[in-house]
């Protein structure tokens, strides 16, 4: 395999790059998010660049993909893990949402966002839900999972949480929900006591669990 192709930015375009290597040049397919980066370098800094890159060889054909980071080509590849996703939806998919995004809209369960993304409806977007929630793993720049970032937000409404478990639903479950509320109700929430906020998350997570 080819883990990473380090050389000379010789285009970017929309969808494509071409590396020169030594006194091979490169065509590698990458996502809008990795052509915005490679496009806003520097002429000194389109020098020595290092994509990650996945050969995908088929009976017809070989494809080489370029990632700027591991995020996003450990990302390409869990896509192709859900039924009826290959090499090419990945990386459209990878187009329209950035690695972060995705990753929490996956454990959040925010099928409206995903559905969204162009080429993938509601039933494609519940088929990445139920395969990639919780595996697809984005670390932020303090070392956080998406995981533990839920964990975090969530601890401020741990006795909410607490409240729910104790009353028959999933930990795991709770969180996500908690964690969605307390965003779109952040607005809401801002003006009241956090007791008042309290009652609002809790009042709305038990018509959100059934």
């Amino acid at each position: 395999m080819i883990n990473a192709i380090i050389g000379d930015v010789v285009r970017v375009q929309e969808g494509e790059v071409i590396l020169r290597a030594g006194y091979v040049e490169y065509t590698l397919s990458v996502s809008a998010q990795t052509t915005s980066k490679l496009s806003n370098l520097s002429l000194e800094e389109r020098k020595a660049v290092r994509l990650l890159t996945v050969l995908v060889h088929r009976e017809d054909s070989m494809s080489l993909f370029g990632f700027y980071d591991e995020a996003e080509r450990e990302a390409f590849l869990q896509l192709q893990t859900v039924s009826g996703i290959g090499s090419k939806q990945a990386l459209k998919i990878l187009s329209g949402i950035s690695v972060k995004h995705l990753a929490e809209a996956l454990d959040t369960g925010n099928l409206k966002l995903l559905s969204s993304i162009p080429g993938i409806g509601p039933k494609t977007g519940q088929k990445m839900i139920l395969a990639l929630r919780n595996v697809l793993v984005f670390e932020d720049e303090g070392g956080k999972t998406g995981v533990e970032r839920t964990q975090s937000k969530t601890s401020l409404w741990s006795d909410i949480v607490n409240a729910l478990v104790d009353m028959g639903y999933d930990r795991r479950r709770v969180e996500e929900v908690i964690d969605g509320l307390s965003r779109q109700e952040a607005e809401a929430i801002g003006s009241l006591s956090h007791h008042d906020a309290e009652q609002l998350l809790f009042r709305s997570a038990v018509k959100l669990l059934g």
